[in-house]
């Protein structure tokens, strides 16, 4: 196995078994002329709009800088670094590979059209195929554990209140079921529920499931703090243990120069 498929097959586990991968995309959609034909959930997502968007923040949220951690429960954390464009819809992914530090350009919309870089070397044909598709994947994935409450009126997500709930620490939370119509995605099998705090009006836990029939895999979503004009949280939290993580966030209304500059 040559260096580069090596260093390509390592990029591709790491996508693999990081986290489930989203259903949909993190392309931004208008919030601010949602509408959904469930009278509760349209209830819930404008309370919860108004907490974490106020004054339009995700419409001029137009670039997002952003960390995505896991921690696996031994070694250092795996990172992956992304920045966003979303009015244009460019994306910009770093991960670390065997062969050294991989960096990935491309348009959302057509990443088989980007460019990819591994320890500053270009890589072309079937070995920069593979790495765009791996980069597109993580930027999807990664976007979705950050960005999921911004996303429940996206193209093809169907939501559907489904009531309220008290966990066993006496809890109540209002639920939101989210599913895909089919084709949607990457993974248009996955279900998430969402669990919004009624106190707060935040998102402040999801279920995970692979498929409708597969046992939920729950995250509580910690520390919400505002980041330029929207509010985020930090940490996702599984089993009482800080899963996945956010160390790095950043979002501005407008694009920095030189955040899209191939690397040096």
């Amino acid at each position: 196995m040559s260096t580069r498929l090596a260093v390509l097959v390592s990029l591709l586990a790491l996508v693999a078994c990081g986290s489930p991968p989203a259903s949909a995309g993190p392309e931004g959609t208008d919030q601010a002329h949602a509408s959904f034909d469930d009278p509760d959930v349209q209830r819930v997502w404008d309370r919860m709009v108004s907490v974490i968007s106020p004054d339009d923040g995700w419409q001029r949220a137009r670039y997002l800088e952003f960390d995505w951690a896991v921690n696996r429960g031994e070694g250092e954390p795996s990172v992956r670094r992304h920045r966003w464009d979303r009015f244009e819809g460019l994306a910009r992914v770093e991960s670390s590979t065997q062969g050294g530090p991989q960096v990935a350009i491309f348009p959302t919309d057509a990443p088989a059209e980007g460019r990819v870089w591994v320890d500053g070397v270009e890589l072309s044909n079937e070995e920069a195929a593979s790495a765009l598709n791996a980069a597109h994947r993580a930027h999807i994935n990664d976007g979705y554990w950050l960005l999921m409450p911004f996303k429940w009126n996206d193209p093809g997500v169907i939501a559907r209140y489904a009531g309220e709930q008290t966990d066993e620490d006496g809890r109540l939370w209002e639920v939101v079921e989210l599913t895909f119509e089919g084709g949607t995605g990457l993974t248009p099998q996955n279900m998430y529920r969402a669990f919004v705090n009624p106190e707060s009006g935040r998102m402040e836990r999801w279920h995970f499931l692979s498929n409708p029939d597969a046992s939920p895999s729950p995250s509580d979503w910690t520390d919400w703090r505002r980041v330029g004009p929207i509010e985020l949280s930090e940490n996702r939290v599984s089993g009482g243990q800080v899963r996945i993580f956010f160390p790095h966030l950043r979002v501005e209304t407008e694009v920095p120069a030189d955040a899209f500059d191939p690397p040096a």
